[in-house]
């Protein structure tokens, strides 16, 4: 069995505790979840590896799913290779399946684009309410 190397321009993330610190961190996070054993993982690391180089405004991770159990469970990850997005500590997508690097790119800047005033309204307005309540 083959594990699949990170490059040093990736964070690795192996435990749900390290994922919230990077949330806390970093204000536009993207992770890959993946496993040694997925073979469609193989090749879409390094497509995922070379998009990050083009983006290093941004923070670019990997979670392998059998080293971070609780972090796969918790987001409820049961297909690999899949991408999650973390803008301002929301989840604002979840994809599954390896894409090619043009693909990922234009979601990369579909994600940049995204306007999260209305995600930030919402949750400031419940935020008020409960407190409230």
């Amino acid at each position: 069995m083959t594990t699949a190397t990170i490059p040093a321009t990736l964070l690795r993330i192996d435990s749900q505790a390290q994922f919230n610190h990077c949330v806390t961190e970093h204000e536009f996070l993207l992770v890959l979840f993946s496993a040694s054993w997925c073979a469609p993982c193989q090749p879409f690391a390094k497509v995922y590896a070379e998009v990050a180089a083009q983006h290093p405004e941004l923070m670019f991770a990997t979670v392998d799913i059998d080293t971070a159990t609780d972090l796969a469970g918790n987001f409820q990850v049961t297909q690999v290779p899949a991408l999650m997005v973390v803008r301002e500590r929301i989840v604002i997508d979840m994809a599954s399946g390896a894409m090619h690097a043009h693909e990922l790119t234009h979601h990369v800047q579909m994600w940049q684009a995204f306007d999260m005033t209305a995600f930030s309204a919402h949750f400031e307005q419940k935020a008020i309410v409960e407190n409230h309540g």
